[in-house]
């Protein structure tokens, strides 16, 4: 039985998902430089990247590493291997990946899909990390970091700014009022076209729905001559391709009819775009594969993705088709009931902010467009979850007890939980002692990880990232007006149960060689070796109040040579792997001190309403023979 993606009808979005796949795989190939835990392996090209055979497979799981999934992809036989794809793809069950026909198992076309945008987004993210690791102080350690906090999610001098006024506008334009406008979409400052087909998709979704974007910035150059495109090319060419409407598309189509005038390629252009696709095939002799119309800038599809955004009566037609195939259809946004034609091609109510430069300086838009790049920094999942969860008084108290709230913060006001608390300044101050700086809510990450941990019950399923874990604790306590540590006394006394846990281990020191840490040559610590043996302490603490600190001298040189010989750091830091890592640690330092882990379990949830640790346990990787 052979893993056939293969289907031959012309209009299937299958094989246009198989071009995105095999671009974006090989480019990931195309690399020497790999993340921590990443391999290397010899580039290939897209036509490698076989879908008429299994020959596909063995691409994808050379560049596996790259695509971050939690776990490794199977390679006991096909349909594991498949199954394993689909549960990387999110689909649950994993079998709802998979279908079968012809006596061959194979993805579906969702699966496909899902495969294409994960496989565009490490591309992505691959130029990012290898834009840092050449940076100035760049190394594969931290260009590592940066690149897996991308993934948890899916920045030189300031040049002195020109004396002379700049005169700008601000205002809000209807969509049509863009894509008649005479733009250059190519300024000199403009980088390439860096979007894949998921972010179009992603925009004009998020338009669909009634989201308001970012501005678009414009230079008028004045008289007949177009307009800069100073920020929001990315958005603006994903708006002009999906409705048919970019320059160089109409260029193209243009030659095309005066070349075949029998073919009718500008009324099936503007009319029905799947039809013109097959006539492209028919008359020029080449199929639109998805790398050329990537190079021709024509429409694109909407992902046909049961688990996205476009939810509900109205926006569920729409996915998986192109704009000729939606014009007419009727969506609710900005509180209006428009076709999606009007909302693209008429005047609604949603519009679209535009700042329009009318008098500046090619020099002045070169400084201001550079200081909307160093502006331009996605917010990492912290940023996000401090914004999201601030009114929970437990991710303020993990703000400011990490050490990053801002310094003009009144404690009083925004987590008095932690006023009783004695030592909770010092924890900042710690885990900076350990190597995370205040840069980005590094600390705020491993304190709320640390805190997860402990108390973030996962119900009996397999933990989800640690980004995720501490996103669930948050929720919870957020949806739950009666949750435990919605209390100001258990947020005080879970803090004192950190602060303790953290003082012991610093104080032994000992405890933690150089080779246990990090890389073996300094102090520094990686988040997952404190996160593991701080916890085991913490657990430890909780069980052991009265005799912790006798139990940590008796035991200290069992638990450093564990720490050099038995805790090691796994090569590949996926989820699965993360979480088993952590939960050998905390187990082994507790039964190193003769503790019941599932005695320290129950008092943790006594203490705080909930524990994680049976969550943790539950998370470790079964040893062959086991």
């Amino acid at each position: 039985m052979s893993l056939n993606v293969v289907e031959a009808a012309e209009e299937s979005p299958r094989p246009q998902a198989q071009d995105r796949i095999a671009e974006a795989l090989s480019e990931l190939s195309d690399v020497t430089d790999t993340p921590e835990g990443v391999p290397a392996c010899a580039s290939f090209s897209p036509t490698d990247v076989d879908f008429e055979s299994d020959a596909w497979i063995s691409r994808l799981t050379d560049v596996q590493g790259w695509l971050h999934f939690d776990d490794d992809l199977s390679d006991a036989d096909l349909t594991a291997f498949a199954l394993s794809l689909a549960a990387n793809l999110s689909f649950a069950p994993a079998a709802q990946g998979i279908e079968e026909t012809g006596g061959a198992i194979r993805l579906t076309t969702e699966a496909l899909e899902r495969l294409a945008a994960r496989a565009e987004a490490a591309s992505r993210l691959k130029d990012e990390f290898i834009a840092e690791l050449n940076s100035d102080g760049g190394t594969q350690s931290s260009a590592t970091a940066s690149w897996a906090d991308r993934w948890e999610a899916e920045g030189g001098d300031e040049e002195a700014i020109s004396p002379e006024p700049v005169t700008a506008k601000a205002d809000v334009w209807h969509i049509f009022q863009l894509t008649k406008k005479k733009l250059n979409l190519t300024p000199s400052y403009q980088r390439g076209d860096v979007w894949r087909t998921g972010d179009r998709q992603k925009l004009i979704e998020s338009i669909l729905r009634g989201i308001p974007l970012p501005s678009i910035i414009l230079l008028r150059k004045g008289g007949a001559a177009p307009d800069d495109v100073v920020d929001g090319k990315q958005r603006l060419t994903a708006i002009l391709r999906y409705v048919g409407k970019h320059p160089e598309a109409l260029v193209r189509v243009a030659e095309a009819d005066k070349a075949k005038p029998e073919a009718g390629f500008r009324e099936k252009f503007e009319n029905d775009y799947p039809k013109f696709r097959l006539a492209w095939k028919t008359y020029m002799g080449e199929p639109l594969t998805a790398k050329l119309e990537d190079d021709y800038y024509f429409p694109f599809r909407l992902r046909n993705d049961k688990n996205g955004v476009l939810v509900g009566k109205d926006l569920e037609p729409l996915r998986g088709k192109y704009y000729t195939q939606i014009k007419g259809h009727t969506i609710h946004v900005a509180d209006q009931e428009v076709t999606v034609e009007e909302l693209f091609e008429g005047a609604p109510d949603y519009k679209v902010p535009v700042i329009e430069y009318t008098k500046a300086s090619q020099r002045q838009i070169h400084e201001v467009f550079n200081l909307y790049n160093k502006q331009g920094m996605h917010l990492n999942a912290e940023e996000i979850r401090n914004a999201v969860f601030h009114d929970v008084e437990l991710t303020r108290a993990i703000l400011v007890a990490a050490g990053d709230a801002s310094n003009r913060a009144n404690i009083a006001d925004i987590a008095p939980s932690l006023l009783d608390v004695a030592g909770a300044s010092e924890l900042g101050k710690t885990l900076a002692d350990y190597g995370f700086g205040e840069a980005r809510y590094r600390r705020t990450k491993v304190l709320g990880w640390i805190i997860a941990v402990l108390v973030n019950d996962s119900g009996g399923k397999l933990l989800p990232s640690t980004s995720r874990h501490t996103d669930d604790l948050l929720k919870r306590v957020q949806d739950d007006g009666s949750h435990a540590l919605r209390t100001s006394s258990r947020l005080s006394d879970l803090f004192r149960l950190v602060v303790t846990a953290a003082s012991l281990h610093a104080a032994y020191d000992e405890l933690w060689p150089d080779k246990f840490r990090g890389d073996g040559k300094s102090s520094r610590w990686q988040d997952l070796q404190l996160v593991g043996s701080l916890v085991g302490v913490a657990i430890a603490a909780v069980d052991a109040p009265e005799d912790i600190e006798e139990r940590l001298e008796a035991n200290a040189a069992t638990i450093r040579q564990a720490a050099l010989n038995e805790w090691t750091r796994p090569e590949k830091t996926q989820t699965r792997t993360q979480w088993d890592f952590i939960a050998r640690i905390a187990a082994g330092i507790v039964e190193k001190l003769g503790l019941d882990i599932e005695s320290a379990s129950e008092a943790i949830r006594t203490r705080f309403g909930s524990s994680g640790v049976e969550s943790l346990l539950a998370s470790r990787i079964p040893t062959k023979g086991a």
